[in-house]
């Protein structure tokens, strides 16, 4: 893979490379959301028909083949032999492991600033909770589940602002975060939006390390934050103040 300091202006499309065969994938998918959720449930389907379980090499060979194959007849799929292409997206599949690991450039524009990165996103392949890692500094910025990723416009909104806001938001102490962590937090803001007011209630539950943003007449999420925008509330209003402002069916009434 590209090494993660770095990030590839000129590179385009998605690899994908399958651990345990010699061949590698290259797709013409330049955004996550075209290609995450449908390549982790390939791999969960390939793994569920061989049956594979830790430590069976053979079994995970034949679900490797397996989801090869599914790539094969796929015409957006192109087989190479090497993953010296430069990609946006690198998605590695590994079934003996039990590991979904991709590396992604992100282009994000939030409050009035862009920034283009590298980000790692990490997780079981027979699982529902992924962590995005900086792979410069290691640090885990946030987590999501497989219920978020599969919600419309998660990777298109959601998750270019939580991978943004972690990574430039002021670090709480450790002590904080983790207290902060293992708690239930509950708040009511009033977001001006196009001269409006709009009451949104922020939820976080133990044990998490985001929480959702839910319009509070309609109960409707509309977005989730990392943990550390909790702690500059000024910064949060103006971030869930554009978010809305761009999403005007949030702002409807539910029939």
């Amino acid at each position: 893979m590209d090494n993660p300091s770095r990030v590839e202006l000129s590179a385009s499309g998605s690899t994908v490379e399958i651990v345990s065969i010699p061949c590698h994938f290259h797709a013409k998918y330049d955004a996550l959301d075209q290609l995450f959720v449908p390549l982790l449930s390939s791999a969960q389907q390939a793994n569920d028909l061989m049956g594979v379980r830790g430590g069976d090499e053979k079994v995970a060979l034949r679900a490797a083949s397996f989801l090869a194959g599914e790539l094969l007849r796929d015409k957006c799929f192109s087989p190479g032999r090497s993953m010296m292409t430069k990609a946006s997206h690198s998605y590695l599949i590994d079934l003996p492991g039990n590991d979904f690991h991709v590396e992604a450039s992100i282009f994000s524009t939030v409050g009035g600033k862009s920034s283009l990165f590298r980000v790692q996103v990490k997780g079981p392949i027979r699982g529902d909770k992924f962590a995005v890692v900086d792979p410069v500094t290691k640090d885990t910025l946030f987590f999501f589940t497989r219920f978020e990723a599969d919600k419309p416009g998660f990777f298109a909104r959601d998750f270019l602002f939580l991978a943004q806001e972690s990574r430039t938001s002021p670090k709480m102490s450790a002590e904080g975060q983790v207290a902060l962590a293992h708690g239930v937090v509950e708040l009511m803001l009033g977001i001006p939006v196009d001269g409006k007011t709009i009451t949104v209630r922020i939820q976080k539950q133990a044990e998490t390390m985001s929480a959702d943003v839910k319009i509070a007449a309609t109960n409707q999420s509309v977005m989730s934050v990392p943990l550390s925008a909790l702690g500059n509330i000024a910064k949060l209003v103006e971030a869930i103040s554009q978010s809305l402002s761009a999403d005007a069916s949030a702002l409807r009434p539910t029939p």
